[in-house]
């Protein structure tokens, strides 16, 4: 795209948006609230600027209606099927009232919910006092999804005394659990004590529910209409938008762990490296945070509670510890204790080191990007990933490397400007990626570098974890043929653009009522080069190296209101630089496929893939203490198997860059932290593969 182009497309941009602001100013009255201005300006820039957005019709307004009651009552513990029917007779129009700004559904849910959530309180208090059959036959579900409400009061008071039953016998025996083998217990005295840990934590989760505030659930409401447009459409309330400019800005505090929230629970997105989650190892993607624990006391049952209250007693000062109780993948719950520290940013930059393998003279590069960083607001103070990149490849040049290993594995992604510049360290001036608005005609994105960093054999490393920026970077050297991918059975899948909207530059007027916040809006899909999208489907590897998802779908694919893939027509681009054809990735493959399939680890890498995908939808839970511990202990000797897998590989030989040399040992946690990033390398099977692709690449010239 050239420079009248880009001006021409800011000028239509901003002018856009003026009359945009104009329309929302001109059908907000003086005297509206900010509920109205807040619905008013989010639906407006939807219909507008949304590069797909839904039509509000009825089928909307049922998916509304269902989700936004999802979202307050999930797992069906407050609602009665009565109370669902009153508010049923909105399900058809709720899009009307979104178009005329008025609020009777939301009013009804909202006043329904406030007295759900004490009558739910009050029925616990009976509940708890209960005596509960600890060795009665039957199940508890855990998935909301998978029961319905109930009819009335009474059936209200018997889903309560399943819950309850279940969560003291979950106690009872992680109590008898944590005892010694031989050490006696006194059964009476763990129910009692279970019973009082419930009541706590329960109490406690019901008070925060009981103690949400209209605008608490009119933020579930305003996203609930955001996020059926697509997954990443979304409000951010003032602090939301704090955060987010943050984590862009690798800029974290706390455990180093990016969240979610899902239903009533909160999600782990991404663990952030060098963050103390990363270094203590076991919290991962897709985890969900049952319960939180401060140092030695009982664990607080999260469930309902806000993402802003959960970051709030998840940080804490350094060296203090928190335990996390997650659900993982396989619906398996563990505790997790992590020891809070500032997170280190500097591990969270672009970093690279020499590998060998035993017994080969090559000497290969391998460079770490876990993601596409910037610094909002601070562009000359702040680090970003293309400079850094940059920088990486000349020590490596400087090293005369054989090969590059180019690790993006779990890289989320970031700046669309940094990943296109950098591109052009690996191929001369050619198109990278397509984006496409709604109402226009794709726009072809080049790299602008003039001189290529890095000319050299090149392998790129991706997981299901692998997003956005880092799929455009991935799929742009695939389709040149200028690196072999390496990975899963596909990258993230997510396709699209997202740009955010300050709410208050965008209403004239009301100041009374701001700050209003942020809207997110996907605003373009990109395209690779050749002209189908990642969106869905992803970048799929030219070599697959089975991972524990081998089996189980992960990323866009996972969410109910991802956008649909689509194409457009190729752009013209030449194969440059290092040509990889049909012949040598089938070559390549082939040796790989050998490898792993005499390879024990990945053998039962296989197998523990193939277990996450069968427990993955079990959520059944027995009643009795003996059946539970019985459960338990078949699902935690069957996880033993494949605990501890990844050994240290002593024929991968590390080494760091000399012109780092100098930097590292200037500051013993610097060493600490060098030390461990090999002990992490040295156990990483995967590198281990693909220095060996990377050796048969170098030794297959013959092939072609």
């Amino acid at each position: 795209m050239n420079l009248r182009n880009i001006y021409l497309s800011v000028a239509v941009v901003g002018l856009s948006l003026f009359f945009l602001s104009s329309q929302i100013f001109s059908g907000i009255g003086s005297s509206a609230t900010k509920e109205e201005v807040l619905l008013r300006s989010i639906v407006t820039h939807i219909d507008r600027l949304h590069f797909e957005p839904r039509e509000f019709n009825e089928d909307f307004s049922s998916l509304v209606f269902n989700e936004f009651l999802s979202g307050l009552d999930g797992n069906k513990r407050f609602f009665t099927q009565s109370e669902i029917d009153q508010l049923r007779s909105f399900e058809n129009r709720i899009h009307l009232e979104i178009r005329n700004t008025t609020f009777e559904f939301f009013d009804l849910a909202d006043e329904l919910m406030s007295k759900s959530a004490k009558r739910a309180h009050s029925i616990f208090e009976e509940v708890i006092q209960m005596d509960f059959d600890l060795d009665a036959e039957g199940y508890f579900e855990l998935d909301g999804d998978k029961i319905d409400f109930v009819a009335n009061e009474d059936e209200l008071k018997e889903r309560w005394q399943r819950y309850v039953h279940f969560q003291i016998v979950d106690d009872v025996v992680r109590q008898i659990n944590r005892l010694e083998e031989d050490e006696d217990y006194d059964i009476d005295e763990l129910v009692e004590e279970a019973r009082e840990n419930v009541e706590d934590r329960i109490s406690t989760w019901l008070n925060r529910i009981k103690g949400m505030e209209r605008e608490d659930r009119f933020n579930i409401y305003l996203n609930t209409i955001s996020n059926l447009q697509d997954p990443h459409t979304g409000y951010f309330k003032p602090k939301d938008k704090q955060d987010f400019d943050m984590r862009m800005s690798n800029q974290l505090e706390g455990i180093g762990a990016r969240l979610t929230t899902e239903g009533e629970h909160v999600k782990i997105v991404s663990i952030v490296p060098g963050g103390p989650a990363w270094k203590q190892g076991e919290l991962e993607p897709n985890d969900l945070i049952l319960k939180v624990a401060q140092e030695d006391e009982e664990p607080v049952d999260i469930s309902g509670w806000s993402l802003d209250d959960v970051v709030s007693i998840i940080r804490g000062p350094k060296g203090s510890k928190v335990t996390l109780t997650v659900r993982k993948i396989d619906n398996k719950v563990v505790d997790i204790e992590i020891i809070r520290d500032v997170v280190v940013f500097e591990e969270g930059f672009a970093r690279s080191v020499i590998l060998q393998k035993e017994g080969q003279d090559t000497r290969i590069g391998y460079l770490n990007l876990p993601s596409f960083y910037f610094n909002i607001g601070n562009a000359s103070e702040g680090r970003n990933s293309k400079d850094d990149v940059r920088a990486e490849l000349q020590k490596l040049n400087e090293e005369n490397i054989d090969g590059l290993i180019f690790d993006l594995r779990n890289n989320g992604g970031g700046s669309l400007n940094d990943v296109v510049d950098m591109s052009g360290f690996f191929i001369e001036e050619g198109p990278v990626v397509q984006v496409k608005a709604r109402a226009s005609e794709p726009q072809v994105l080049s790299n602008r570098e003039n001189e290529v960093v890095y000319s050299g054999p090149l392998v790129i490393m991706v997981n299901s974890f692998s997003a956005s920026a880092s799929e455009i970077l991935a799929a742009a050297l695939q389709d040149y043929g200028r690196a072999i991918i390496v990975g899963g059975n596909s990258t993230f899948g997510k396709g699209t653009v997202q740009r955010f909207y300050n709410l208050d530059r965008m209403v004239r007027g009301h100041n009374d009522l701001k700050p209003l916040g942020e809207l997110k809006v996907t605003t373009q899909k990109f395209y690779r080069i050749d002209g189908g999208s990642t969106q869905l489907k992803g970048v799929q590897p030219d070599i697959v190296i089975p991972d524990n998802f081998h089996f189980v779908t992960v990323g866009e694919n996972d969410y109910d209101f991802a956008m649909e893939w689509s194409e457009i027509a190729a752009v013209d681009f030449s194969q440059n630089v290092w040509e990889v054809d049909d012949k040598l990735i089938h070559w390549l493959r082939k040796r790989s496929e050998e490898r792993i399939s005499e390879d024990e680890l990945f053998t039962k890498v296989l197998a523990n893939a193939d277990r996450l995908k069968r427990m993955r939808n079990h959520s059944l839970r027995p009643l009795s203490i003996e059946a539970y511990r019985e459960f338990l202990r078949e699902r935690e000797e069957e996880a033993d198997q494949f605990r501890d897998m990844f050994d240290p590989i002593e024929s991968i030989h590390i080494s760091n860059i000399e012109a780092d040399l100098e930097f590292i040992h200037s500051d013993s946690s610097r060493i600490a932290r060098n030390e461990s990033f090999f002990e992490n390398i040295q156990k990483d099977a995967y590198i281990f593969e693909t220095i060996q692709i990377m050796n048969d690449l170098l030794n297959g010239s013959e092939v072609k």
